[in-house]
């Protein structure tokens, strides 16, 4: 089922119901405009409630908790503008799901003339009690809805700068993406800058952590029950974890790569890409791990940060797809294959995995497809 912007769906409804009007047509069109109109409506309807969960989620203080506390995020950021000052005096910025403010904040502080900060979730209403705890209630204009969706405020037309937290687990989830581009083709000056602009997608080989509690086999036998299907249910999911530098196995190798500025507007992020893992250690191999990196390509001292295993942490983590069964690997040999992305067929703000693996071991070979899910966040009555 493809999936669509609220808006694209509203324009096909219209279209469907001026079919209807253009004439009567006999029973059985009538009954497939009808059928169509009702699937349509559903679908919107469905992704509606998962946006008004996502934003009813990212309302939470404990979740903006944690992103404040993530340093790595946080300094890069505050680097990037405040080191930046020159090209932020005296100019307009819009931020794309500002949260509770922070990246606002440092624009503001860098010189900005005026700052639009912009998020569909109740914690604008913090944001804007921070703006004025902290002398920039002039400064900084709130503009509470979906980008999408919303104006900016009266007078401005245009803006110089457009500062996001765009990247979600996996680069991709969540669909920030989406909404960046969307507010940089309406809003931007021509030449104007994005704060990060670059970011790239990396795999790679790991091992299991030897502490780790993840034994599916644990499945195949409870209290003699078989639970196999429940088994199945987890090797389907990537998981978010954090993973430690000495569980890499392999070199890593660049799946996706973005550059904000020429980046077209589309819906959903769906490709798919060639992978090649040189091992560089002899052992098992439990999974392939996906991390990436960003970048401020336009700061002087080209700013950016990774959330690879071999760096700091940061609250995105590693996502990790385990395989149903370790390959032995000796260093030096390869695991190839084919690694696709899409959006959930439900539920734009998930990731779809799917993962062709060819191997060809002194120990084992292997050719296998798998196929994996990533929720952007727990669920609301989860946080």
């Amino acid at each position: 089922m493809d999936r669509l912007s609220s808006n694209q769906l509203n324009g096909e409804i219209l279209d469907i119901m001026q079919v209807g009007n253009d004439g009567d047509g006999d029973y059985v069109e009538s009954k497939a405009r009808t059928l169509r109109l009702n699937e349509v409506l559903n679908r919107k309807r469905g992704q509606e409630g998962y946006d008004e969960n996502y934003f009813r989620m990212y309302g939470r203080i404990e979740l903006h908790e944690w992103l404040l506390k993530d340093s790595v995020r946080n300094q890069a950021y505050r680097a990037a503008i405040l080191h930046n000052q020159s090209n932020f005096k005296d100019k307009i910025v819009l931020d794309v799901g500002c949260g509770t403010g922070i990246l606002s904040l440092f624009a503001a502080k860098a010189g900005a003339a005026h700052v639009i900060a912009v998020d569909a979730a109740n914690i604008v209403e913090y944001a804007r009690r921070v703006f004025k705890d902290n002398g920039f209630k002039n400064i900084i204009s709130v503009v509470k809805g979906k980008i999408e969706e919303i104006e900016l405020p009266h007078g401005v037309e245009k803006v110089d700068i457009i500062v996001c937290d765009w990247m979600g687990n996996c680069l991709f989830a969540e669909g920030m993406l989406e909404s960046l581009i969307f507010a940089r083709d309406k809003w931007l000056k021509p030449n104007g800058l994005i704060f990060p602009d670059t970011a790239q997608l990396y795999l790679t080989a790991i091992t299991q952590n030897m502490h780790s509690e993840r034994d599916l086999t644990y499945w195949n036998n409870v209290y003699g029950f078989d639970m196999s299907c429940i088994r199945r249910c987890f090797e389907s999911k990537a998981v978010v974890e954090a993973i430690e530098e000495q569980q890499l196995m392999s070199e890593v190798f660049l799946i996706k790569s973005i550059d904000l500025y020429t980046a077209r507007y589309q819906p959903t992020v769906n490709f798919r890409s060639f992978y090649e893992l040189k091992m560089t250690r002899s052992g098992p191999v439990h999974a392939l791990l996906a991390y990436f990196d960003v970048g401020f390509s336009k700061t002087p001292d080209l700013v950016s940060f990774s959330t690879s295993p071999r760096k700091s942490w940061t609250h995105w983590n590693q996502t990790v797809f385990y395989f149903k069964d370790l390959l032995p690997v000796r260093a030096g040999e390869y695991i190839k294959g084919v690694f696709g992305l899409k959006p959930n067929s439900h539920n734009k703000r998930d990731l779809e995995f799917d993962i062709y693996i060819d191997f060809e071991g002194k120990e084992k070979c292997i050719t296998s497809n798998q196929s994996y899910i990533l929720c952007h966040a727990p669920a609301v009555e989860d946080v």
